[in-house]
């Protein structure tokens, strides 16, 4: 079947739109094995650079994924997370039928820099307890964070059981910290050679980047964290009303 060309749409542009209709309406199941290029170019009588350059985009989009040596999958549904509260990472993977866990990478106090110090209120140079773990889902890397705390608000923060208990609850149940709101920014971005390595992706996939700021009672600013998620099996929703 060859390909109906339409004027103006490059043809790479053209493929992907068929190909993503298959994937749409199901012709090619989840986790299935598309046809070789060597196959798609027959099918749609273009060239292996064209095929190659519609998948490319559809890896970054995350609803292709390759794997070497066997081939090109479609992925898998994203996983929603709705932005209009706060966010528990464990409640959120249990919404979902997945099975959380954490992987501490590292918790160290160190003297924050301008940009931290900045996003935390505080002075440059004030101690700060940083971590940084993975979050993982069904043993599937999800997500990279990145948590600075001010040492004065929470001091001996890394004794406490950072993989296992959600940080909001140890605020609260171990310091006497309610959290009253937050702040969040969200930003696309490639994954450099640490994150895809960490998140077992491709480099070139595309990350949804959150920068979220919690703040206690009297606009107290507790923790600043960055939190990196993979763009190929994770999407945001936000629920709008009119008033």
């Amino acid at each position: 079947m060859g390909l109906k060309r339409k004027a103006g749409l490059p043809l790479y542009l053209q493929v992907k739109e068929h190909l993503l209709k298959k994937i749409d309406a199901g012709i090619w199941a989840e986790e299935s094995l598309i046809p070789t290029e060597t196959e798609l170019c027959e099918e749609y009588g273009v060239s292996k650079i064209t095929v190659r350059e519609a998948i490319k985009i559809l890896v970054k989009d995350g609803r292709l994924s390759r794997k070497p040596g066997k081939g090109t999958f479609v992925t898998r549904p994203k996983i929603e997370q709705k932005l209009n509260r706060f966010f528990s990472f464990t409640k959120w993977a249990q919404a979902n039928g997945l099975e959380p866990a954490s992987r501490i990478l590292r918790v160290e106090t160190v003297a924050c820099d301008r940009h931290i110090a900045k996003h935390l209120g505080i002075a440059e140079g004030e101690q700060v307890t940083r971590i940084e773990r993975l979050r993982l889902g069904n043993n599937e890397p999800l997500t990279l964070e990145v948590i600075w705390v001010p040492c004065r608000f929470c001091p001996d923060l890394h004794l406490h059981d950072l993989a296992n208990v959600p940080l909001n609850d140890i605020l609260q149940n171990e310091y006497g910290i309610p959290l009253v709101r937050a702040t969040e920014s969200i930003e696309a971005q490639t994954a450099d050679e640490y994150l895809a390595r960490l998140l077992g992706i491709e480099k070139d996939v595309v990350m949804l980047h959150v920068e979220h700021t919690a703040f206690t009672r009297g606009n107290q600013i507790v923790y600043f964290v960055t939190t990196t998620y993979r763009g190929d099996r994770v999407k945001f929703s936000v629920e709008l009303s009119v008033s």
